[in-house]
């Protein structure tokens, strides 16, 4: 594995952070992805405020965080839409008081971490088996279970199915997905995405009757085993206040912290 300064990884962080966002959201027809000035702006075809996002990328803010807002605001004005603005601790502290002080919505403040090296863990309880997903059949399963387990945290269901509506496009040579089956029924899923040398984990996530049973923890361990032996430098995610000391205790260390704002585009 190579060896990269906590600098160039919280780069490459951030930049898988968002081509996973990116990449959803070409998979929805009708919505734009836009790059200007060192931001990134999805606008979705779905109508809800965390499915339309904005990402400043840009290392130094070339602009007066009010200028910075403002752009932003005017391009999702013209679309008529509410917005999630993702914001970095580590690059964007003038954005951020910058919301703080104007009111902004705050939605909460996930942790970035990162695994260093594969992990070992407990075994599948009996009548669990975990598959890769290699086909349609694979992706409808992981569909279910994922758009089931973010409805219980106020994401709609189709908005989820969504993402999962061209296998296709799911299913390529940059992405890793897997689903725990417990007796034949799909409930627990990972998803890992590369970019620039380093694994992104996302999409974890366990339907309400199999939950307590560890089957998250472990789909998200064999799927980050498997970014490291396809030649991942880190494996990295961004945590949920539920999933933050699940991880901590797999090995997973805290690198940044990623703020979530809604905004009106007025």
């Amino acid at each position: 594995m190579r060896n990269i300064s906590n600098a160039e990884l919280l780069r490459l962080a951030d930049l898988n952070r968002t081509e996973f966002w990116c990449e959803s959201a070409r998979c929805v027809p009708g919505t734009e992805v836009v790059e200007q000035q060192d931001t990134v702006l999805i606008n979705s075809s779905i109508d809800f405020p965390a499915y339309n996002f904005a990402f400043n990328m840009a290392l130094d803010l070339a602009e007066h965080p009010s200028d910075f807002l403002n752009r932003i605001k005017a391009f999702f004005a013209g679309r008529k839409r509410m917005f999630s603005l993702l914001l970095r601790s580590h690059c964007d502290q003038a954005i951020i008081e910058h919301c703080k002080d104007n009111k902004i919505l705050f939605l909460h403040e996930a942790p970035g971490m990162v695994l260093d090296e594969p992990i070992k863990g407990k075994p599948l309880p009996p009548g669990a088996e975990l598959r890769w997903v290699q086909d349609e059949r694979g992706v409808v399963d992981f569909k279910h279970v994922a758009a089931e387990a973010f409805h219980d945290l106020g994401f709609p269901v189709e908005a989820t199915e969504s993402y999962f509506a061209d296998a296709k496009r799911v299913i390529s040579q940059y992405t890793i997905l897997a689903v725990i089956y417990l007796k034949g029924e799909p409930v627990a899923t990972a998803h890992a995405l590369f970019s620039n040398g380093i694994a992104g984990i996302y999409w974890v996530a366990t339907v309400k009757k199999a939950r307590g049973m560890g089957l998250a923890e472990y789909c998200t361990r064999e799927v980050g085993n498997a970014a490291f032996d396809s030649g991942a430098w880190k494996v990295i995610l961004q945590a949920s206040k539920f999933g933050e000391p699940i991880y901590r205790k797999m090995g997973y260390r805290e690198i940044c912290r990623y703020p979530w704002f809604i905004c009106v585009s007025k």
